[in-house]
C-alpha cells in the first residue's frame, strides 16, 4: 500500500505519533464504530475511506516507520513532523542530538535565572535597602534551585 506523507494520519485517528499499535487499533475501532464513522452507521463514505487509509498505514509497523520517515524529510523545520521536535518523530537522534537538547535546556535555565535575579536586585535597589538586596538574592537563588529541580526530569539538566 502507498501512503501520502502530506496527510496527517495521526490527526485523522486522533492519536499521538508515539501511540502504541493497540492504541491506534482502539482509536480506529472507536472512530468507525462507536463514533458512527462507518457508512453503514450513517457516517460519511469519504471520511471512512480516510480513516481506513490512516489505519492501514499506522497499523502496519513497517508502513508506519516509512510514513514517519517520509513526513520527517518532507516537513519544514519547526513545523509538526519537522526536523526538530524533542520527543517527536523528528527528534534529533544519537548522543549529539541529546547533548544539543541538554545544552539548550541549560542555556534557557541560566538565562531565565539571570533575568529573575536582575529583576529582584533592581526592585531591591529601587527600595534602597542593602539588607533586602542580600535577603532577596539568597531567596531568589533558593527559589530558582527549587524550580530547576522540579522542571528537570531525572537524568537531565
Amino acid at each position: 500500500m502507498r501512503f501520502r506523507p502530506e496527510v496527517d494520519y495521526y490527526e485523522i485517528l486522533q492519536v499521538h505519533p508515539r501511540a502504541s499499535p493497540e492504541m491506534v487499533k482502539k482509536a480506529y475501532r472507536t472512530l468507525m464504530g462507536e463514533m458512527g464513522g462507518h457508512p453503514d452507521l450513517g457516517g460519511d463514505e469519504e471520511r471512512a475511506k480516510l480513516i481506513n487509509e490512516a489505519y492501514a498505514v499506522l497499523g502496519d509497523a513497517e508502513l508506519r516507520r516509512a510514513y514517519d520517515n517520509a513526513r520527517r524529510v518532507r516537513a519544514p523545520w519547526g513545523r509538526p513532523g519537522g526536523a526538530w521536535r524533542p520527543g517527536g518523530p523528528g527528534e534529533a537522534s544519537g548522543p549529539a542530538g541529546r547533548e544539543m537538547e541538554r545544552l539548550a535546556g541549560t542555556v534557557s535555565k541560566v538565562l531565565f535565572s539571570a533575568v529573575v535575579i536582575v529583576a529582584g536586585l533592581t526592585v531591591a535597589r529601587l527600595l534602597r535597602s542593602p539588607t533586602l538586596d542580600l535577603a532577596d538574592l539568597l531567596a531568589m537563588i533558593l527559589l530558582l534551585l527549587q524550580i530547576w529541580r522540579q522542571v528537570s526530569p531525572a537524568g537531565r539538566v
